[in-house]
């Protein structure tokens, strides 16, 4: 069972979160989710193979590290398989930057699905948006077809949810979601369906900006002969009208995708899907027919997420939310609902400083709560007792410097969004480059201007909300 109680495996061996994929038409082979191996966190080695990643069934003396593809790109290391292909890491030494190149497998490469891989390269092409993994150029080498992409470092959505010791920070993952709606937003403004939307499928970068990726199974909307010999999805995320071979009016064919990301939504604020099954048959009869536990049911102070969620998890797509456009808006809304008071840590050892900050911000956010410590290892507690929405430090403290604090912020998952803001009587360029190494986001030298500090409060606590943190 993983963690949401759901079976690894479902019927003939399919993963409840693996993509299912059935036809009526011969030449089919399955599709996988390759795609979402294009990426690696430092902490997985900065782009190297994982002693997870198994790519002797593909070895090729055409594909090995040092091969020239296209005569740009010399390929570096393999960083995914699947049953699709290999993803392999490449240096384009035309541009002087690192790609993904992804392959398809010599065994699938009949005509059929040489047309769909070249369709999923097609696919991305058709979509220009920072929400979703950019294509640069497709080929074959060798007689394999490839196509080459932006290679994104960080992880899975999902691999980043199984980091997490609970449901992520609220306004965390509702940023996460904005962005990826947005991205689908741009995919159907495009005129194409994703119809695999889910967690493994969406890559975060290192600051949390997601990117939507594995087009395999994407159609264009007037596509409707396709849809109606398939069912192509994922069974924890798909919506019920897509476990049947059918023809969907096209006004209501986006649907699915809307369907697909209130699933995520209901996963990333709750840390449960919104079902959980033994088989991907049961968990297909779930989706079909089964009421969905609202979020409040999981998490009371989530109640004002029930309507919205509900509504886009409608099992008759009639009645579903229209537009993932009007979902991302709906979801906004609900967190206006949901706000928590504003919390500020000052970690200051002047108690005369410390003083003139806190009177500042209350004056300035007087519904806010700030918290006043007077060193490191007290800052430390304090995280650990509730993640602040930002965080004044100075720089010389007793116990833990700024500089090792900042270090030690960073490091835990839960606190890389938070906006970090150095003060210092003492500091110069060297440290500033040093923190701001670290993840720090603003670096002071005393004497301040107070009111300087608290629009730099103000401004932080805006784009933490709204998008990337770009305060300096």
């Amino acid at each position: 069972m993983n963690r949401n109680g759901l079976a690894k495996d479902g019927v003939g061996g399919t993963p409840l979160g693996s993509t299912l994929t059935t036809r009526r038409v011969p030449d089919a082979p399955p599709v996988d989710a390759a795609l979402a191996e294009t990426m690696r966190s430092p902490g997985e080695g900065g782009g190297a193979i994982s002693s997870g990643v198994r790519v002797r069934s593909f070895v090729r003396p055409e594909l090995v590290p040092g091969a020239k593809i296209e005569g740009d790109y010399r390929l570096v290391e393999p960083i995914g398989a699947g049953a699709m292909g290999l993803v392999m890491c490449a240096h384009d030494e035309r541009l002087d930057r690192r790609v993904a190149i992804k392959f398809v497998r010599p065994a699938l490469l009949s005509e059929g699905f040489r047309e769909r891989f070249a369709a999923e390269a097609r696919a991305m092409a058709r979509v220009n948006h920072p929400n979703v993994l950019h294509i640069y150029a497709s080929g074959e080498h060798a007689g394999i077809p490839f196509f080459v992409m932006e290679l994104v470092e960080g992880k899975t959505l999902e691999k980043w949810l199984d980091l997490q010791p609970g449901p992520p920070e609220l306004d965390v993952a509702l940023r996460i979601l904005d962005e990826v709606c947005l991205g689908v937003s741009a995919i159907h403004e495009a005129g194409t369906l994703h119809r695999d939307i889910k967690p493994s499928n969406i890559l975060l970068d290192t600051h949390l900006h997601p990117r939507i990726a594995d087009l395999g199974l994407a159609v264009l909307h007037c596509n409707q002969e396709q849809e109606a010999t398939e069912i192509v999805g994922t069974p924890a995320y798909m919506a019920p009208e897509a476990a049947v071979p059918q023809t969907v009016d096209p006004r209501l064919r986006t649907r699915a995708d809307v369907y697909s990301l209130a699933c995520i939504a209901y996963e990333l604020i709750t840390r449960n899907r919104p079902f959980r099954a033994r088989s991907s048959t049961e968990l297909l009869a779930l989706h079909a027919s089964a009421p969905v536990k609202p979020p409040s049911a999981v998490h009371p102070e989530l109640a004002p997420f029930d309507d919205c969620i509900l509504h886009a998890l409608a099992k008759d797509p009639t009645r579903r939310t229209a537009t993932v456009e009007l979902f991302r808006r709906e979801l906004a809304a609900a967190r206006e609902g949901t706000a928590e008071p504003v919390r500020v840590l000052v970690a200051e050892d002047d108690p005369d400083f410390r003083e003139l900050i806190r009177m500042a911000l209350a004056r300035e956010f007087p519904d806010a709560h700030v918290e006043c410590v007077a060193d490191g290892r007290e800052a430390l507690a304090a995280f650990d007792r509730k993640v602040p929405s930002v965080a004044i430090l100075d720089l010389q403290m007793p116990a833990l410097s700024g500089l090792e604090l900042t270090a030690l912020i960073r490091a835990r998952e839960s606190s890389q969004t938070v906006p970090i803001l150095v003060l210092t009587g003492e500091g110069g360029p060297e440290d500033w480059r040093r923190l701001s190494a670290l993840g720090a986001d603003r670096f002071f030298v005393k004497p301040v201007v107070i009111d300087d500090v608290v629009a730099t409060v103000r401004r932080a606590l805006r784009e933490r909300m709204n998008g990337p943190r770009t305060i300096r």
